[in-house]
C-alpha cells in the first residue's frame, strides 16, 4: 500500500466508527450508579420499617395473586 491508499483508507474508515462521547458515557454511568443506590436502599431497607411491598412483591415474582390491604 502507498500512501495515497491508506489516506483512503483512513478516510473510509472514519465513517464507520462513531466518535466517542465520553460526557455522555460519564453521564449515564453516574445515573446508573445513582438508580441502583437508590433501588438497593428501597429493597433491603432497615428491618424495622414496613416490609409489606417486598412481601407483595416477592408473592408476585412466586405467581400469587395480589392481596388487598388492610
Amino acid at each position: 500500500m502507498n500512501r495515497r491508499d491508506d489516506e483512503l483508507l483512513a478516510k473510509q474508515l472514519r465513517s464507520i466508527e462513531p466518535p466517542r462521547n465520553d460526557a455522555v458515557l460519564g453521564f449515564v454511568g453516574i445515573a446508573v450508579f445513582i438508580v441502583g443506590l437508590t433501588l438497593g436502599a428501597y429493597v433491603t431497607g432497615p428491618a424495622g420499617e414496613n416490609r409489606a411491598p417486598h412481601d407483595a412483591l416477592a408473592a408476585l415474582s412466586l405467581g400469587a395473586q395480589p392481596t388487598a390491604q388492610r
